[in-house]
């Protein structure tokens, strides 16, 4: 039940701080990189979930067509087994979640799944309760589209909400980065995924949208969670042309998909690199502020840019604008005391607001009972 829920409370966040730059891609190698998708549905439950054509067979081809190394599939509150031997980086997972406003997480590396969910309004008890159960039950936990849905995750809830590791930044559907940047100027280390949320694979405007690439020699599930983990990951926003064909797109995808090539410190200076010519390149900070923003002209050719980390700079991340219209995200460089990094973790149980809310609520249920009864024995 939705009212049978512990009551949190937070302790204050404390934002990123330090004189230690730490920056996740400094020692990556650019050959290796893994193309996933991790979020994605096949037809279930007798056509009931919306994964309408995709058959398990049609999702996994049309996926390696376009080149993929890791093909996830997270159908609704179900394990869905089928990449299990065809994928060696097989990693079972699910979407978790069937409440009204979309308040949903994505499971990765399940050990059970969890049937409760919270069907109506949530609050941050409600929110934070479910990640810490998550949590206890999957290797990785993803808040998943989290601006989906006005009611879902709000932007102020990610000041408070810890025990989660990574962020569903790019979503097919919808992108976030108000989300990611409350998390992070709160002092939260949360990386970024992108992902399709595909639900029909035949349509061109559902398929190679928004790709994870994870910088690991191996597709291998272990590789896979370290990378995802320690924010050696990419996010690209790959331009859609809706009337596009889908062969078309293919050739298109393999040829003009944008790579990292690096992005190192240099004391505080910090370099990208990229194999395709920037069009626009935005260096972030706290409360998403741009920090430094370059503008290319068409005809110049720039494949690196820097920024130079000021001591105020609690965070940087930096996006990409290739000429194609297609984006690349990475995940930021964050301040600490020491390369020795603490996960911020803020939520506490009040056992007495708990006992005392709990108390409030049988007493209406006992109220309630009261009023009807009396009702129901004058019909008898």
């Amino acid at each position: 039940m939705n009212i049978f829920v512990p009551v949190y409370v937070y302790d204050e966040p404390v934002p990123f701080h330090g004189e230690y730059l730490h920056n996740p891609y400094q020692d990556i190698d650019s050959t290796y990189w893994k193309c996933c998708n991790f979020h994605g549905h096949t037809r279930q439950y007798a056509g009931v979930t919306n994964g309408r054509n995709n058959g398990n067979y049609i999702y996994d081809s049309m996926y390696r067509m376009f080149g993929y190394d890791h093909v996830g599939i997270s159908d609704y509150n179900k394990v869905n087994n089928f990449e299990d031997g065809i994928d060696p980086g097989f990693i079972p997972g699910y979407e978790h979640g069937y409440n009204v406003w979309k308040t949903h997480q994505l499971c990765l590396g399940t050990k059970k799944v969890r049937r409760i969910d919270y069907f109506l309004y949530q609050t941050l008890s409600h929110k934070q309760h479910t990640l810490n159960m998550l949590a206890d039950q999957n290797k990785v936990v993803v808040v998943a589209h989290p601006s989906f849905v006005d009611g879902s995750y709000k932007v102020r809830d990610m000041k408070y909400l810890s025990n989660y590791r990574i962020m569903e930044v790019l979503n097919g559907f919808v992108n976030s980065p108000e989300h990611w940047d409350m998390a992070l100027s709160n002092g939260h280390l949360i990386y970024l995924i992108a992902d399709d949320d595909t639900h029909d694979v035949m349509k061109v405007n559902d398929i190679a949208l928004k790709i994870t690439y994870l910088n690991t020699k191996d597709n291998d599930a272990d590789q896979l969670f370290d990378a995802l983990l320690s924010g050696k990951a990419v996010g690209v926003d790959f331009y859609l042309d809706r009337e596009e064909k889908m062969e078309d797109k293919v050739v298109r995808f393999k040829r003009d998909i944008p790579y990292l090539n690096s992005a190192k410190l240099n004391g505080d200076e910090f370099t990208v690199s990229v194999t395709e010519p920037i069009k626009n390149i935005k260096f972030i900070g706290q409360n998403g502020t741009i920090l430094q923003e370059q503008q290319i002209r068409r005809g110049d050719t720039l494949y690196c840019s820097s920024y130079k980390i000021r001591p105020e700079d609690q965070y940087v991340r930096t996006v990409v604008q290739f000429f194609d219209n297609s984006f690349m995200w990475l995940n930021p460089v964050t301040r600490h005391e020491s390369a020795n990094i603490e996960i911020q973790r803020l939520d506490h149980v009040s056992y007495w607001w708990t006992a005392a809310l709990w108390m409030v609520y049988i007493g209406l249920i006992l109220l309630i009972i009261r009023i009807i009864r009396p009702t129901s024995l004058k019909n008898i």
